[in-house]
């Protein structure tokens, strides 16, 4: 099952086992369709308010139910005389890892400035992807690189950039740096 399947899902369980006959629906699509149009056709479904599933739908949840339960990812809570499915504290874990591996877009809006900025970066290599990441993110910025780890560039950093730096936990393995002044170091020293 991809990440990002197993990610949706698991964000689902937490946060309502209400709505199991959405999940039901979703498990009717077929293999590989977009999260839009997913969220789409549930809109669609919504509106006409089918509420009835086949038996091969329940069927399919009810052993997608099994294979979560025996992988320990959730748990069963009765509650008022009613079952409830939640997540289990290794759900937790692997849904905040399967959060941790889902990488924001690289693209962001683009606005030129004077100013020069430099953008180096000392990001370890257990996080490749994370810098894989930045480095498309600069690319696409229009920064242009010196080195591997050094990039340069008129564009301005958005504040969304930055943001998601913070959220992938490489904030602190980044330094921004604007020039203000150019030139040789004569020119700069002022001889």
């Amino acid at each position: 099952m991809k990440a990002g399947t197993r990610l949706k899902i698991l964000e689902f369980l937490e946060d309502s086992a209400e709505l199991v006959s959405d999940l039901l629906f979703v498990f009717t699509l077929p293999h590989g369709t977009s999260y839009s149009r997913m969220d789409y056709l549930l809109q669609k479904r919504h509106e006409q308010a089918d509420k009835i599933a086949s038996k091969q739908v329940r069927r399919n949840f009810n052993n997608f139910i099994y294979r979560l339960r025996k992988d320990g990812l959730v748990v069963r809570v009765n509650r008022n005389e009613k079952t409830f499915i939640k997540l289990s504290p290794k759900g937790k874990e692997i849904l905040q890892k399967l959060r941790a591996t889902i990488l924001p877009s690289t693209r962001y809006e683009k606005k030129e400035e004077n100013t020069i900025k430099i953008v180096v970066f000392d990001i370890p290599e257990k996080e490749k992807n994370k810098r894989d990441w930045l480095r498309s993110v600069l690319k696409n910025l229009n920064f242009n690189m010196v080195q591997k780890s050094v990039w340069m560039g008129k564009s301005k950093l958005p504040e969304e950039f930055i943001e998601d730096l913070d959220y992938l936990n490489i904030l602190s393995y980044v330094e921004i740096f604007a020039i203000t002044k150019a030139g040789s170091l004569r020119s700069l020293k002022g001889e």
